[in-house]
């Protein structure tokens, strides 16, 4: 069977033997390259003033990726592989497209790699699609090959357009941008600063989104540690990938020092803030990892608003007692209470637009009724506990134990052994000790419980007791023990009872990690 040549490989080189000639004809000199992968000519231009005459040759080549087509529109395609090499070659560069009118007659056309055709192919690359198209219409005429060879020829210029593209390419994302790429006899970088810092982070996810929040409004402290977690915005990164390496990026941060005013008729307390902000949000930080943060305009159930949210940071290892201005502040947070921002000057707003700051002014205040229980100065509370629902439920409760008033033990019989009945038991006069576990963050809590009434056992084996009233006797910090339940536990041996919002009820907790010692023990009169 004869070798075939097919019509792709016949326009191809047709097209190539087309430019060539036009080429000569621009003197341009048309360095056919031998193993082309990516640059099908590396061009010089031929300096000489006229036709008859004699003239120096360019030292600069120029590399074409030549494509030729007989269609009527003359379109070309570029896939993502073509485009990666044009932008990624370290030397100027251009498009040449040939139409082919029959194997006789062609018309060529070009573009070179200038600024906007780097945003352009950027813009392709950043997409999900597979190819891209060119028709003479996006094309310059080839009379114009020599002075566009001449212009990418010029000393700096690629590496300036690549600077003009990365910054068309960032300032939608990011706002006003500045490029500065600095060199000395050993190394190079590029510095590319925004006006805002955040924005050079990725955005689509709710993650992510979330992550820039931490990063922005938690403790000023791990802003630097969050932000080198944070993913950069990749069409932004695909703009800057080919500027001289390695790259810095660098914006600004508003720190602004203020002050937040809680008003409740009698009562008022300030809080010393930083207000700071990002695309998405503004907000008030406290250096502990506190924040009152209000969003942009967004869209929710129809309506343009926005949301207005409190925040306990959840790593801030702050301990609470150490910032008593805070406690002051949450305590006096009151459902009538209205916020006054920027030292008075600034937003006036009830505090119940804030979501979640109910929960933790709560919880302040249970932690505060809780500091009157023995041992609480070993108690280590931090801010990372408000942001905690274990930890909440658990000071909530301690809170309510440290009020004489409240009984947070169950009155009445408790049996250790539910099968046992309270007739079938033996009762004799003592004093009961019964633990209640209680989970923070980084510590659990065994809070003994001790009261004064009946002791019922079975068999010689302690299965109950009836106590009128219990108190606190002392509180042990013991290493954190995960626990299947959120809410503080009642170990009656077998049994375990949670307290779920002030009642009582049956769990399958696993209290199996548990050393023998942290178990119900009394004291017979």
């Amino acid at each position: 069977m004869p070798k075939k040549r097919n019509a792709a490989q016949r326009i191809g080189a047709i097209g190539e033997d087309r430019f060539r000639l036009s080429c000569q004809e621009n003197f341009i000199i048309p360095n056919k390259v031998e193993h082309d992968f990516g640059f099908d000519f590396l061009c010089q231009p031929d300096l000489t003033s006229g036709f008859g005459g004699i003239g120096p040759v360019s030292g600069v080549f120029v590399g074409f990726s030549v494509r030729a087509t007989d269609r009527d529109d003359g379109r070309i395609r570029l896939n993502r592989a073509d485009a990666e090499c044009l932008l990624a070659a370290q030397f100027p560069t251009g498009l040449a497209l040939v139409k082919l009118n029959g194997p006789k007659s062609a018309a060529i056309y070009f573009r070179m790699m200038d600024a906007a055709f780097i945003v352009e192919l950027s813009h392709f690359l950043a997409s999900a699609k597979k190819s891209t198209h060119f028709t003479p219409k996006d094309m310059r005429p080839v009379a114009e090959i020599r002075d566009a060879i001449g212009e990418v020829s010029a000393p700096g210029y690629l590496e300036q357009v690549r600077a003009d593209a990365a910054r068309k390419i960032a300032e939608p994302i990011t706002g006003p941008v500045q490029i500065q790429i600095h060199r000395n006899a050993n190394s190079q970088a590029t510095l590319i600063t925004s006006l805002d810092l955040y924005a050079w982070f990725e955005q689509g996810t709710p993650a992510e989104q979330e992550a820039l929040y931490l990063a922005t409004f938690g403790e000023p402290e791990r802003r630097d540690q969050r932000m080198r977690k944070l993913a950069l915005s990749g069409k932004v990164m695909g703009g800057l990938a080919h500027l001289p390496q390695p790259y810095v990026l660098a914006g600004f941060v508003m720190d602004h020092p203020t002050r937040v005013r809680v008003q409740t008729t009698p009562a008022s307390a300030e809080l010393p803030v930083l207000r700071t902000a990002n695309e998405h949000h503004f907000g008030y930080v406290y250096p502990a990892g506190f924040a009152l943060t209000v969003s942009a305009r967004v869209e929710k159930d129809g309506q343009h608003v926005h949301l207005m949210r409190a925040l306990a940071d959840p790593d801030s290892d702050a301990l609470l007692a150490d910032h008593p201005v805070l406690l002051d502040f949450l305590t006096t947070c009151h459902p009538e209470s209205v916020f006054r921002f920027d030292n008075g000057d600034g937003l006036t707003l009830d505090v119940t637009y804030f979501d979640s700051l109910g929960d933790l002014a709560q919880c302040v205040a249970a932690y505060r009724d809780a500091q009157s229980l023995d041992d609480w100065d070993a108690v280590p509370v931090m801010v990372k506990d408000m942001a905690s629902p274990e930890s909440r439920n658990s000071l909530m409760f301690l809170g309510a134990a440290a009020d004489p008033q409240t009984q947070p033990i169950p009155r009445g019989l408790l049996l250790a052994a539910p099968e046992v009945e309270e007739k079938d038991c033996d009762t004799a006069s003592g004093t009961i000790h019964v633990p209640v576990v209680c989970n923070l963050v980084d510590s659990t809590l065994v809070a003994w419980f001790s009261g004064h009434g009946s002791v019922l056992f079975h068999d010689g084996d302690l299965c109950g007791f009836k106590v009128p009233a219990f108190h606190v006797d002392t509180i042990e910090v013991l290493p954190r023990v995960p626990s299947q339940s959120l809410f503080p536990r009642v170990l009656l041996g077998p049994r375990t009872l949670i307290c779920n919002e002030g009642r009582w009820q049956e769990s399958d907790a696993d209290t199996g990690l548990w050393a023998d010692d942290v178990r119900l023990r009394f004291q017979l009169d």
